[in-house]
């Protein structure tokens, strides 16, 4: 029986600038996705792998900071055992790009090419198969119409393609299922998509997905692929377990402050859902709230975002609506009724943003005539 024990991962994007976050978090977020990486080639090594594939996107674009080439350069020298690189469309392997040069340690393999390549190791037994972006785009399949070369071995494929995407607004190597069945690998790994679907089917084929999140539609904890490979007699089966390396998470949510009259009511209910849903340190979150609430509250989002929650970051919508008497509004002829007439279409607006500032907008006009104060 043949053996392979591996790591996959892939979206690393090494030196993203974390641009929604301020300079201070973004900083911070740059050490914690190196410190991330750090902690994968760790489980790695203390964990047996046999190798690490790397499928696309290791960095944000063609060129990475001398700090984090080195620390990928040490790393691997570390791992000591085979690491494959399949770049990806974020990292291509321009002829301007750091792959291109002969700057990592011999055991570290770079596929250089947009057309299909093999590389054979003597220990475990394997071919593993790979491809490289050289640009933005990819519009060809490099593994479609192509078959491994020998079956009785464990053959395995690595690639960064986007089998989600509809096909015809496809760029980023539009493979499809079929394209891998046919291919006939043990294993594919594959990269692009940050939020994975399920592996396939035995586990033939996975998307590793980022190994930290970047923006609220990455949610949830994030890492990498741990994967065996057992083949006998020509019949192979794979174990895929997913690992957590992600220092932070993203989360989203909806809290109703339905009845709040005061700014401390809506504190309070936005502390007891942070409790319950077990958001900590870790946690960066997008909170939208609902309900209707007294109509002299105006519910203060940047307060609310500087309030010390227990969370590493909180973002806030007040989509709330003023517990309001349309009816005795809309036949005001004083001034609160021309107030609520003039906002009216955008307090029913489908724009989130455009509701929250007419909401807002009525509030501080009823606070302001009926006690002079906002």
């Amino acid at each position: 029986m043949s053996i392979v024990k591996l790591l996959h991962t892939g979206d690393i994007h090494l030196d993203s600038p974390f641009s929604g976050l301020s300079p201070r978090n973004a900083e911070i977020r740059r050490n914690e996705l190196r410190a991330s990486f750090t902690s994968m080639m760790t489980y790695a090594r203390m964990n047996s792998a046999d190798m690490i594939l790397i499928a696309g996107d290791v960095f944000d674009g063609e060129y990475i900071t001398g700090e984090t080439l080195s620390l990928m350069q040490s790393e691997f020298e570390n791992f000591g055992k085979p690491v494959f690189i399949a770049p990806g469309n974020h990292d291509c392997a321009s002829s301007a790009s750091v792959w291109q040069k002969n700057v990592f340690p011999k055991n570290v393999h770079v596929f250089r090419s947009e057309e299909l390549s093999c590389v054979k190791t003597e220990s475990p037994e394997a071919c593993v198969y790979g491809y490289a972006f050289c640009g933005r785009e990819m519009t060809e399949v490099p593994f479609r119409n192509a078959a491994v070369a020998d079956p009785g071995k464990i053959n395995i494929l690595l690639g960064h393609c986007d089998m989600v995407s509809p096909r015809q607004s496809n760029n980023c190597c539009p493979a499809t299922r079929d394209d891998l069945e046919n291919f006939g690998a043990d294993y594919s790994a594959l990269g692009h998509i940050h939020n994975p679907p399920e592996p396939g089917p035995d586990g033939k084929w996975c998307y590793c997905g980022c190994l930290e999140p970047r923006g609220f539609d990455e949610r949830g904890p994030k890492g990498a692929c741990m994967v065996e490979i057992r083949k006998e007699n020509g019949i192979s089966e794979v174990t895929v377990k997913r690992v957590r390396f992600s220092k932070k998470r993203y989360e989203t949510g909806e809290l109703s402050v339905e009845g709040a009259s005061s700014m401390s009511e809506v504190r309070d209910m936005i502390s007891d859902f942070m409790e319950s849903s077990k958001y900590g340190e870790d946690t960066l979150l997008s909170l939208d709230l609902t309900g209707t609430v007294s109509p002299s509250l105006v519910i203060d989002t940047e307060s609310l975002e500087e309030s010390g929650f227990p969370v590493f970051s909180l973002r806030v919508r007040d989509l709330t609506s003023p517990e309001i008497d349309e009816k005795a509004l809309e036949s005001d002829i004083g001034i609160k009724g021309e107030v609520y007439r003039l906002l009216s279409e955008k307090l029913d607006s489908d724009d989130p943003r455009e509701k929250e500032i007419a909401s807002r907008a009525l509030r501080y006009a009823i606070r302001a005539l009926e006690d002079g104060t906002v």
